[in-house]
């Protein structure tokens, strides 16, 4: 058990770690991707370098670049224009219209290795892409599990259906790292996207434990090696360690108290007074135009301000309501703003752990971000476990309901470890804008309401606010 919960925690600060370095480019390229002044078709792309420049200073990202959508791509690396079309990431990016990361290449700036993480403009289907790249380094550093050395982490590439595949598995049984792998099993297990664990031998004739897990929102999996041998070596020394301490301790305080027999209080004053000593406590754009400063200097804010919620991905409360209360304005349409709490946060979170309501609540943030994902929704996380959505995407109240009713069975599950199931579910509250209320603020207001008045019913439920 001691084990299981160790590997457990390991996996979720690693995916923690390597997700928070994914986010921060993305929510950076979908920023710029977002600005018509660089998305502008209408300028050179020798033009348009000269607009994303300044934000590789700024950030201190080694590559920042954008293409059209023949793969012609400026870089802000050199002043020349060259092809990328026939690199695969930006194949994947143009064909499946979404982000994608690279496999590892070779960077001659630094002479060291990075990722490049690729993402078509946004709302423009001939726009080309912006992309970033991502240092190794800054991913490795990453894997560095710093609660056991008895953990190592790596990452594999997604299954390619190809001779090469499960290319570092490959490597590692070349160099005799474990003589005893199977790359035929493991290959099939990435193939089919199953998380496994798995024996292994190393060259040390040790046993090792490998779990493999895919990454969310890339194309890698998590590979986690435990040594045994390493970590009972550490436990037996640890104990060691804490006996002769504790032989130590014995000796000294029995040889003090004998010192001071005659005395009752005094030693006992000395001893609480001496054993709080010894207890552990624990560069400038090429560009002068103001309109670019002015431009940039807007990017820069809302990046320091910070628009998403790192956890889940969802927009902060701030930015959500800046941006519902734009919607709500200017499309006269009816919306609906769903307020929904999850059932059962803090019960998971004493009995199981945070990092199990840590893990919760990202799966319960990919859950609301799959069921709307409608150009014009907007999904916030309010704080704790509140999130909030705004949507039009339903043609009548009817309509509405059966997509609540849907949302409420897509919300429900369960978290365990090896002996405790607790399930959790979704409270929701509804309200709906009409010709007087159409005030974001007063709507969130409104939908918490309604939150309470499904509590009362029990949860698992929703209920739609009415003006008494």
């Amino acid at each position: 058990m001691r084990i299981h919960n160790l590997l457990i925690r390991n996996r979720i600060a690693t995916e923690n770690n390597i997700t928070n370095i994914i986010s921060k480019h993305t929510n950076l390229l979908t920023a710029i991707s977002n600005d018509n002044t660089v998305k502008n078709q209408s300028s050179l792309l020798s033009q348009r370098i000269e607009y994303v420049r300044p934000y590789q200073e700024a950030f201190n990202i080694e590559i920042l670049g954008i293409s059209d959508l023949k793969g012609n791509a400026a870089t802000t690396y050199n002043d020349s224009i060259e092809n990328i079309s026939y690199r695969r990431y930006f194949q994947q990016a143009i064909e499946n219209n979404k982000l994608t990361i690279s496999n590892l290449i070779h960077s001659p700036i630094s002479n060291s290795y990075v990722y490049i993480i690729c993402k078509p403009f946004a709302n423009s289907v001939e726009g080309g892409t912006i992309f970033a790249s991502v240092s190794y380094a800054e991913i490795k550093k990453a894997l560095s599990y710093q609660e056991n050395t008895s953990i190592k982490n790596n990452l594999l590439n997604d299954y390619k259906g190809t001779q090469n595949n499960c290319k570092n598995i490959n490597i590692l049984k070349i160099n005799k790292l474990y003589t005893s792998l199977d790359s035929t099993k493991i290959s099939y297990n990435i193939k089919n996207k199953i998380a496994f664990s798995y024996y292994a031998i190393n060259n040390k004739y040790q046993i090792e434990r490998l779990t493999l897990h895919q990454i969310k929102n890339t194309p890698w999996y998590l590979v986690s090696t435990f040594n045994y041998n390493q970590y009972l070596k550490e436990r037996f020394i640890f104990i060691i360690f804490n006996i002769l301490i504790s032989i130590i301790a014995s000796v000294t305080i029995g040889y003090y108290l004998m010192k001071k027999v005659s005395i009752i209080t005094s030693p006992i004053d000395d001893f609480i007074k001496e054993s709080t000593s010894i207890i552990p406590i624990q560069s400038q754009s090429k560009s002068d135009n103001i309109d670019i400063n002015h431009h940039f200097n807007n990017i820069i804010n809302t990046s320091k301000d910070g628009v998403y919620c790192s956890r889940t991905n969802l927009l902060n409360r701030k930015y959500f309501i800046q941006n519902a209360n734009i919607k709500i304005q200017t499309h006269h349409k009816k919306f609906a703003l769903l307020f929904i709490d999850l059932d059962n946060l803090k019960t998971i979170n004493d009995t199981l752990g945070h990092h199990y309501g840590d893990y919760v609540i990202s799966i319960f943030a990919q859950h609301i971000t799959t069921f709307f994902n409608h150009p014009i929704d907007l999904a916030g996380r309010f704080g704790g476990d509140e999130f909030i959505i705004l949507t039009n995407n339903f043609n009548n109240e009817i309509d509405l309901i059966d997509k609540l009713q849907k949302l409420i069975i897509e919300l429900n599950g369960s978290v365990s470890n090896a002996s405790t199931v607790i399930p959790f579910s979704a409270s929701i509250g509804v309200a709906l804008t009409d010709n007087e209320i159409r005030d974001i603020e007063q709507l969130i207001i409104n939908a918490d309401k309604a939150v309470y008045d499904s509590k009362k019913k029990g949860k698992n439920c929703y209920t739609f606010y009415i003006n008494h």
